[in-house]
């Protein structure tokens, strides 16, 4: 009887305009090679597939072993493209994802997905219930009954919609850890667990990194003040209150803003974003600095509040407080009045307030090998009642 297969194809491409955007493109594609070398040292996992418009990313990956298959000739849409991958490889059952995706993901974890894949057919396999860009499913060819997405993340829900039943990975920071903005670039820079092309590039960079490194030295602290504000998920905030002794002052607003078409209609509402308006940049973070030790600010709930649409140079810039180099005259002044806040305050998007801070959070409880906070501790069985 011939055994399932499992092919891995990973996605990563785009287009760059500006200087920061470029150098955010070769540290993306770094991390790709890296997670390209893990999964052809997978032995469940058959075969690799790369597809990127990057001819020098492409021949890089054959290097490794690697097949690739270039885009370019046609205007590209993710789901057309996925379904003409399989089609034209015969791909079996497939694991999927972006290449800036799980940079901290393990080769014992891909197994795992793989052997699951191997194991049970009619599933999907998702890092994220909402918004996954890991999706693996069994049988490929399902992605012919689904109206094919234009981007990864509802790839997932509709393989499920059909039938599959969803399987989810045991849920971290890491299997939710992507490289989209400046913030995710440094803080998987300062991971212990990055891989050592992306280590080296994002070492070269001549980026600030003093507000992530107080904040991450702060989270290593006995007990402080922790602020943390936007699209904050539960998961986060548990596994610190869980693992540590941080007084969490935790706003968190409009979750799922883009996957419910509000940021599209124009419809965000933000509470924050009323009290910057009401008292200006600088007064709003002379206050935040006066409850709080440090900051962790999903930036991209205020910006749609205000109805304002930076391109990515702007807020690229705004991430690593580089005010002076910002042309928006109002962007250019939050980014200045956080730079000048009385405590580390660290921007971004959606992934800081959530996989950013917890795998920052999981590496400080790693470093004490056994959390302080749990340390003669237990949980009583649950108790069952009539």
């Amino acid at each position: 009887m011939k055994k399932p297969t499992v092919t891995a194809v990973v996605f990563e491409g785009g287009q760059a305009h500006s200087d920061i955007e470029e150098e955010i493109a070769q540290v993306r594609k770094e991390v790709c090679l890296d997670t390209l070398e893990k999964l052809t040292h997978v032995p469940e996992i058959d075969g690799v597939i790369l597809v990127t418009n990057h001819q020098d990313l492409a021949r890089r990956a054959e290097d490794l072993g690697v097949l690739t298959r270039l885009t370019g000739r046609r205007k590209f849409h993710f789901g057309s493209e996925l379904r003409d991958v399989i089609v034209d490889h015969g791909i079996e059952n497939v694991l999927y994802l972006s290449g800036g995706a799980v940079p901290l993901l393990t080769e014992s974890e891909f197994l795992q997905i793989a052997l699951e894949l191997k194991r049970r057919k009619n599933v999907v396999v998702m890092n994220n219930v909402q918004s996954a860009d890991l999706i693996a499913f069994s049988p490929a060819r399902a992605v012919d009954e689904i109206p094919l997405p234009d981007r990864d993340n509802p790839l997932g829900t509709l393989l499920k919609d059909i039938g599959l039943r969803r399987v989810l990975i045991p849920n971290s920071g890491r299997v939710n850890f992507d490289v989209d903005t400046p913030t995710d670039v440094l803080i998987l820079g300062l991971h212990p667990s990055c891989g050592k092309r992306a280590k080296k590039a994002i070492q070269s960079l001549s980026w600030n990194r003093e507000n992530i490194m107080k904040a991450w030295d702060l989270l290593r602290d006995g007990c402080r003040e922790i602020a943390v504000l936007g699209r904050v998920g539960p998961s986060v905030i548990t596994y610190i209150n869980s693992n540590m002794v941080h007084r969490m002052r935790v706003f968190s607003e409009e979750r799922g803003m883009k996957a419910l078409g509000r940021e599209d209609q124009g419809t965000v509402v933000s509470l924050i974003g009323h009290v910057i308006e009401a008292l200006g940049a600088r007064q709003f973070f002379r206050y935040l600095g006066s409850v709080a030790d440090c900051a962790f600010f999903d930036t991209r709930v205020v910006f749609s509040h205000l109805k304002k649409r930076f391109p990515d140079r702007d807020r690229f810039n705004s991430d690593l407080m580089r005010w002076d180099l910002i042309e928006d005259p109002w962007l250019r002044d939050f980014t200045r009045a956080a730079q000048e806040a009385p405590v580390p305050i660290v921007l971004g998007g959606h992934s800081l307030v959530s996989a950013g801070l917890w795998v920052m959070a999981e590496t400080v409880v790693a470093e004490r090998g056994q959390p302080d906070y749990q340390r003669g501790t237990e949980i009583m069985p649950r108790v069952i009642t009539s």
